[in-house]
Formats: structure tokens, sequence, C-alpha cells
């Protein structure tokens, strides 16, 4: 039974499978060629360019290990290439990839393979070219610098800003030698547009180099007196009221000698801002500058720092911080009047006498002093002499010549003492001739 089942089998597969074997592979062969032609028609083989992948770069620890720092010089962005089907390749996105290079497998001219990887698929080529990421590195280097605040933008109407508060105010950067050495400052800008009250605002430091230029901050580490690392500074500005107030001068002292000060003085500004609370300001109508021109010969000019006769809890908010003035001074001129003892007014003479000069001839000289406008008015008739002669007695008398019209700072003379004799009028009149 076994034998005769074989024996159909045998037959079987002599007649319709060994039967022109040949012609039957060439046949399967043929089949699956065109099966390929046909499926690569379909989804055929394609390469497609990706430009500007970020390079991701990991194992930094190999470089901050040794006390040291890296530059990226070449390699930060990478370019490649993708091979695979079409049907695949072109469903693919940029962010579908991820490029890094391993710090720790720096060659001995610092440089490291960029190695691309897709994140959806596997079953595609990538070429990048053998790029490589190349680095500087140098050795850390720290330094602690103090925060400078700029503000920028107006705020309100009628406010300014009168202080503002740093944390911290000194920052440590860390960061490669040449880089920190150019570091001349840092500072943090803050908009204070429309402000009217006070607030915090957070911002990132800036570090600038002695020509102000900004360095790019991806350098440095920053670091606050705790030694923990920050990326911010956290700025209070104090925001307060404003007020408008009149300048004014105190000229004190006397020029020197030959020159007199008749009151004319040019200055700027007149006006100033000024800052404070509410309290502060109602306490406050004006500034008075004190003007010393002891000894002075010619016009002056004075610069006065206005901040220094401002009140405490009072700030200038003017732009202009000094007070600047002029003392315009006169020569002095002098002149002699000369006045007639008859011209001279005789008052509070008792009732019933009469007064004679000793000398009728006498001339009183008067010498004035003062500017030409000042002393071009005066004359015998217009200084208004007289002599006092309340409480005088009969009898001889020496008596002071006084002035009516012309004050003390206008004499340059020493007093005149004119001799008198005072008698009774009526017995003068009962003398014979």
């Amino acid at each position: 039974m076994m034998k005769q089942i074989r024996n159909s089998l045998m037959s079987f597969m002599n007649k319709y499978i060994m039967d022109n074997i040949w012609y039957k592979v060439l046949s399967l062969g043929i089949a699956v060629m065109v099966w390929l032609v046909i499926l690569n028609m379909a989804d055929p083989i394609t390469t497609r360019s990706f430009n500007d992948l970020e390079v991701q770069i990991i194992n930094q620890s190999a470089i901050t290990s040794i006390n040291q720092v890296y530059e990226v010089i070449e390699g930060d962005t990478v370019n490649f290439t993708v091979k695979g089907k079409s049907s695949i390749v072109n469903s693919l996105k940029i962010t579908d990839f991820t490029a890094y290079a391993d710090l720790s497998k720096l060659s001995p001219v610092y440089a490291a393979d960029i190695v691309v990887k897709c994140d959806v698929i596997q079953n595609v080529e990538i070429d990048t070219g053998n790029r490589m990421l190349k680095v500087k590195l140098e050795d850390v280097a720290t330094k602690n610098v103090q925060v400078a605040v700029e503000t920028t933008g107006e705020v309100a109407d009628g406010y300014y800003v009168d202080n503002y508060e740093v944390r911290p105010n000194i920052v440590t950067i860390t960061g490669g030698a040449s880089k920190i050495s150019k570091i001349a400052s840092v500072k943090v800008n803050v908009s204070v547009s429309g402000a009217h009250k006070n607030f915090v605002e957070e911002t990132v430091p800036i570090a600038l180099d002695e020509n102000g230029n900004e360095i790019d901050s991806s350098f440095f580490t920053y670091y606050n007196k705790d030694n923990e690392l920050i990326d911010i500074v956290s700025v209070k500005i104090f925001i307060n009221n404003t007020k408008t107030i009149p300048v004014k001068l105190d000229v004190i002292g006397e020029p020197g000698e030959g020159y007199v000060y008749n009151g004319e003085f040019e200055y700027a500004p007149e006006t100033i801002l000024i800052g404070g609370s509410n309290k502060a300001l109602s306490q406050i109508e004006s500034v008075t500058i004190p003007v010393d021109i002891t000894g002075i010969v010619v016009d002056s000019e004075f610069d006065f720092d206005i901040q220094k006769y401002l009140p405490d809890k009072i700030s200038l908010v003017s732009s202009e911080k000094n007070v600047a003035v002029r003392v315009k001074l006169d020569v002095v001129e002098y002149r002699t009047i000369d006045i007639a003892v008859s011209d001279i007014e005789i008052r509070n003479l008792a009732e019933g006498m009469s007064v004679e000069y000793f000398n009728p001839n006498e001339v009183v000289k008067l010498r004035v002093k003062g500017t030409a406008k000042q002393i071009e008015g005066f004359t015998k008739d217009s200084v208004g002499a007289y002599i006092d002669l309340t409480n005088v007695a009969e009898g001889m008398a020496s008596i002071p010549v006084m002035y009516n019209n012309i004050t003390d700072e206008y004499i340059d003379s020493e007093p005149y003492i004119v001799r008198i004799n005072v008698n009774n009028a009526e017995v003068i009149e009962d003398d014979p001739i």
C-alpha cells in the first residue's frame, strides 16, 4: 500500500512539477522582477536635503570637569540628506530629526562627529557628509560686577523715576577668560512707559564691553552672592510725584575795591522740576541759592549744584543739574560836590533864636561814590544838606552836616562839621548899629 502511494507521488511530481522545470523557474524569476519593477515605479527610492538642524551638545561635563569652557566655532547646525522610499522621505519634517555631538569624544583637534538620527522611522539612510562640530577650549574665569539699571520710555505726566532697587545688585559672571576680560559693566533695561506707581520687573542681565557694546550672554553663567545660578535680575522701580518751583538768588557780600554791585544778574534755569512725596512737595515753594560776591572785581560767573540746596526727601528731576549765574559789576566813580554853608537847611531851631556861621564863606566838601548812573543826579541842591539843631542851646556849637536825599553807601567823605553861634534874635535886633 505504501509503495503504491509513493509511486503515485513520484508520478505526480514528474508530470506536473519536474516536467519543464527550468521554464517554470524562469517564469517565477520573471514574475518576481516584474513585481519589483512595479513596486519601485509606485514608490521609488528618493533623496531629500534638510538644512540648518540645530546640533545638541552632550556630555559637556567632559569639559567643565577639567575647569575649562568651550566655544563652538563651527557646526552648531548641520545640513544632511535622507535617502529612502519616497512615500516615507517626503512625509518627513526637520523636526523629525535630532542631531548631537558628544564632547566626551573630542579629537585632538577639538572636533566631534555630528550624528543625525530620525526619531520617527528607522529605514532611511542619513548622510551628513562627515560634518564635524569644532570647538575652542579655554580656562574658566570669573568676575564680580555691579548691575546698573537703564530705564526707557516716559513715566506718566506728573511723575518721575525716584529710585530703584536691584536684586542681586552684584553678580558673579563665569565664562571663558578671553570673554570675561572684555566685560566692563552689566546692565538691565527696564521700560517705565506710562508708569505712575512702584513696580517690579524681572529682566535678563546684559554684559557690555568698554565701548558699551553688548557681549553675547550665551558665553556666560551668572551667579548671586550665594553662588546660586540665576537667569534674571529683579528690579524694583520707585515712582514719585513732581512739582515745578522757581529758583531764587540771594546775593551776599561786597565786591572788591573800586567796584559796586548794582543788583544786576542773570541766571538759568529760573524754574526747576523737583520730585518727592506729596507731603514733602507741599512744604517747598522755591529754592534759594546764596551767591557770595565778596572780593570779586569783574563780572563773574558761578555754577551751583542745585541738589545741595534742596531739603531732604526732595530730588532734582530737571535735566539741568546746575544753576549758572552771572553777576554784573559796575566800576565805582567818585565826585566832589561843593555846598556853601548858606545853602544848608537849618532844622529845629528854637523859637526866637538865630544862627550865625563862624565862617559864612565856608564850603562843605561832599565826596560821593557809585556808578556813573547812581551819582549823576547828585548836586548841591539835590542831596538835601541840613543841620539839625534839636536841643542845641544858645551859644557856640559844632554841628555835623547831614543829608536828606543821599544814603551813607554813596558818601565817601567823613562827616563835615560846621561851627555856628546860636543867638537870641531879639537881642541881636536891639543891638545898636
